[in-house]
């Protein structure tokens, strides 16, 4: 049984599905309002030469690199560097989770 499904008891077929339609987008309303707030919340990270924000997706949305980056790091130091930052940004992410939903991320 649907929740609100026993007030429906004397409802015409048309009545009953545009009472399941309603209920349904007061639903989606919800989850993309949820959705919504998700979205911005973003976890960001400034190591002085890269500064970089993912939102609650994991999604980068901004990566910052100081000039001399290019040119002041090899490859593999960039990389590492770059990991160190991202690194950060998921331990943030984690605590983040761990204080409000009281688990691990998977």
């Amino acid at each position: 049984m649907m929740p609100g499904s026993g007030s429906r008891a004397g409802l015409s077929d048309k009545d009953l599905v545009e009472s399941v339609l309603r209920e349904l987008s007061e639903a989606a309303d919800k989850w993309e309002a949820l959705v919504g707030q998700a979205e911005a919340i973003t976890y960001s990270v400034d190591l002085g030469d890269i500064y970089a924000v993912i939102n609650a997706d994991g999604r980068l949305v901004e990566l910052t690199l100081h000039p001399t980056v290019m040119a002041g790091y090899t490859h593999s130091e960039l990389a590492e560097r770059l990991n160190v930052a991202i690194a950060a940004l998921r331990n943030e992410a984690e605590a983040e989770n761990r204080e409000r939903y009281g688990g691990a991320l998977y």
